[in-house]
Parts: structure tokens; C-alpha cells; sequence
């Protein structure tokens, strides 16, 4: 499979595509992996992925796994626009209200899985990497916009780009979402943006109404030789030492020095990790198995030493 995609990579070519971008990611997903065995939650991902390909999503363009969750793409023009729109948004309407009870009935689901997802949607243009008629990834600012939209998601709910436009929003759903102006981490830190959000599920936090410049961050850095993170369980757990502001304030970062170089580092930005606020403690949750096939993709020496790095917004301290 490896030799497939390296050879498709040889003859691949980039082409703009207007899409619909659709990023869907599962809530409590890292609270679930603490509790369940890695057959229980592979086999989950697997009917997660494949109710959501099948039976809402079969009009995808591309689709791509994100760990727990999907990335999906529809290729649209000036004619299907409003038609490829509606077919998005309606799936993404029905598979919020279905979720809770997707695998009630799958006889290979007899443990209770997470019930809330989290679905960020943009529209506009995006590289499409592609090799003779195989499509191979997808990329651009519009990929995170949907990414960071998915996180203001929360507890759970659908996020939409303003610049989606509400004329085009089917007229079935289209009461239901309300529109915000809102800072976005890497996208409107200074400047607000509009986004529409489905009112019944989702709360914008309060911290994606204030502007996101001039921040005080905190950083938590782990160091590992090179061979004990290829050994690493799937996931690896970092405790804050203080509460984060949410999960929208959170980066985490690889730093694997150059090749060559005991000077020069290359630092890597990790899209994959859970947050989880608990009773007594915040953590950050990485997923290992993309950090690691990233690190190989650098081809950093086996004998360095790498650092894992996560910085966080701290909470404000409450005065009485």
C-alpha cells in the first residue's frame, strides 16, 4: 500500500476545486479510550466510519480519517451549488440527531460508545492533490476553517462559515442555526468572523467572543529519545498544571531536531489530541499513531531526542 501511494506521489499534480469541507469529530472520545480495550474501540471507529460513508454521506467527494473522526469533501460549481449545500447540511442535521443511538442495533457494539459529535463545515476553494483519477488528500485554509470551526462545536452541534451565506442554507434547517461573530485561533484572532450555529446543541464559549491577541500562554514539555515514543501506547496523556480556558486555547507541538543539526530544530503542529476537564484536573490527550508516522516523515535520527509540547491559555482566576 505504501509503494502504491509513493508511486501515485511521483505522477501527482494539484489542481483548485471549489468544495464543501465537512469535518466531523467525535466528543468524549479520549474518556472512552481510557475505558475501553483497543479491539472495543477499533471496532466502534470502524462502524462509526462506515454508517456515516454509507448511509448519510455516499455523495462524498473524498473522505479521510482523522483518528475519531472524518474529514469529508463535496466537489460543487455555479449550478449544484445549492443542491450539494443541501444534501451536506441535512446529512449533517440527521447524523447529529442519530448519533446517540448510530450503533444501538450493531451486533459488534455490547458497550456503551460516546453520544455527541462535534461538525465544522466551510465552502470555497482548496488544493486537490490527485494522481492520474485518484485523488490523494486535500489541503488549504479552508481545511482548517472547517478544523476550527469543529472545535467551537461543542458539547456538540454543527458550526457553519459565514461566508457560506444563509441564502444558502437549505430552507429545512435554516431557522434552526443563528449567527455569531466570533475570534478563531490562526484564522481571526483580532478581527471577528460570522458563523452560523445549530442553537439546540451548540454553546459558543465565551472565549471565542474577545479577541484572541496579546495572550499569556503556559507550556507543559515532555522529552523522549526517539525510541521510546515509537513505543508509546496509542494515546499519551498530559496533565495541566493549571486549568485551561478551553479547548479552543490549547496548541500542541513536536520538536524533533534537524537532521545533522544539534542547533536547528523542526517543529511539527499536532491537530490530533482530546481535551478533557475533569473534577481535580485538565489534560491533553495526544494520539500517537499520527505523531509517530509524522516523526518517521521528518527522518529524524533514531537517536535524538525529541520533546512533545503542549501550551494552553490558563483559565482567570475567579476574585470574590
Amino acid at each position: 500500500m505504501q509503494k502504491d501511494f509513493v508511486k501515485a506521489l511521483d505522477n501527482a499534480q494539484g489542481r483548485s476545486e471549489f468544495v464543501i469541507a465537512a469535518v466531523i469529530d467525535i466528543r468524549g472520545f479520549s474518556r472512552f479510550s481510557k475505558e475501553h480495550e483497543s479491539p472495543d474501540i477499533a471496532m466502534f471507529i470502524k462502524r462509526f466510519y462506515l454508517r456515516l460513508i454509507k448511509d448519510y454521506f455516499a455523495n462524498a467527494t473524498f473522505v479521510k480519517p482523522t483518528g475519531d473522526g472524518l474529514l469529508m469533501t463535496f466537489i460543487y460549481d455555479e449550478n449544484s451549488l445549492k443542491e450539494v449545500a443541501k444534501q451536506v447540511i441535512e446529512a449533517c442535521v440527521r447524523v447529529l440527531a442519530d448519533f446517540p443511538t448510530l450503533c444501538t442495533n450493531d451486533p459488534m457494539i455490547n458497550f456503551k460508545p460516546p453520544d455527541a459529535i462535534g461538525i465544522g463545515i466551510a465552502r470555497g476553494t482548496a488544493c486537490c492533490l490527485f494522481s492520474g483519477e485518484e485523488t490523494l488528500d486535500y489541503s488549504g485554509h479552508l481545511l482548517n476553517l472547517a478544523s476550527r470551526l469543529n472545535d467551537l462545536a461543542r458539547p456538540s452541534g454543527i458550526v457553519v462559515d459565514g461566508s457560506f451565506l444563509e441564502s444558502i442554507l437549505p430552507d429545512s434547517s435554516r431557522a434552526e442555526f443563528k449567527m455569531q461573530k466570533v475570534f478563531v485561533r490562526s484564522i481571526a484572532e483580532d478581527v471577528p468572523i460570522s458563523v452560523f450555529y445549530f442553537e439546540k446543541y451548540v454553546k459558543i464559549p465565551s472565549s471565542a467572543l474577545v479577541p484572541l491577541s496579546g495572550e499569556t500562554w503556559s507550556s507543559v514539555t515532555r522529552e523522549f529519545k526517539y525510541g521510546e515514543i515509537m513505543k508509546m501506547d496509542y494515546r499519551y496523556r498530559v496533565a495541566l498544571p493549571s486549568r485551561a480556558r478551553d479547548a479552543g486555547a490549547i496548541r500542541a507541538t513536536v520538536i524533533a531536531p534537524k537532521r545533522g543539526s544539534k542547533q536547528l530544530n523542526k517543529f511539527l503542529s499536532v491537530k490530533n489530541f482530546d481535551f478533557e476537564s475533569e473534577p481535580q484536573q485538565d489534560s491533553v490527550t495526544l494520539h500517537m499513531d499520527k505523531i509517530k508516522a509524522a516523526i518517521v516523515d521528518l527522518k529524524t535520527s533514531q537517536r535524538a531526542t525529541l520533546s512533545l509540547r503542549v501550551d494552553f491559555i490558563p483559565k482567570p482566576l475567579v476574585r470574590s
